[in-house]
């Protein structure tokens, strides 16, 4: 007769996924770059050819594009604790996110194609100020202060 540790049994969902090639939470965990933390209106994530509606809590991967309704808003979190607020008919692209939490090395890239991005820099900013930019239709903003507001009229960059 054979008999199981109850600790091995409960491992063994996680080993079959990853027998299969199945995503694990673990692998979408790896994959976010940040969080919304606060939405309001209609707002979405673009991501993969897909438009998804976002919920408080929602993970963002690099590549998404947030797109806020005329009552739309929504506040992100991403991992090196910068805080990045889209206003009303907003276009953001999360182009190029990378960080390292124990160095606090990495970079961060936003295009911001219409309305306004209001940013509060995180670690990579305080670490490396020159490897965070936001890009809008006619400007490209290197970060040297810690908090700051951008308007792009429409038309996506």
């Amino acid at each position: 007769m054979m008999t199981f540790n109850p600790r091995t049994l409960a491992l063994l969902p996680l080993l079959a996924s990853l027998a299969l090639g199945l995503p694990t939470a673990h692998a979408d965990d790896n994959a976010a770059i940040g969080r919304i933390k606060r939405v309001s209106g209609q707002v979405t994530v673009e991501r993969g050819g897909q438009s998804l509606p976002v919920q408080s809590g929602m993970t963002l991967q690099q590549g998404d594009r947030l797109r806020t309704g005329a009552d739309g808003a929504a506040g992100l979190t991403l991992n090196d604790d910068s805080l990045l607020t889209a206003g009303p008919n907003s276009s953001l692209l999360l182009s190029n996110f990378s960080f390292n939490s124990t160095t606090y090395e990495g970079a961060l890239e936003v295009n911001l194609s219409s309305g306004s991005l209001h940013m509060v820099s995180g670690l990579i900013a305080k670490k490396s100020p020159e490897k965070v930019s936001i890009k809008a239709r006619s400007v490209v903003l290197g970060v040297r202060g810690t908090e700051f507001i951008v308007d792009a009229p429409g038309g996506d960059i």
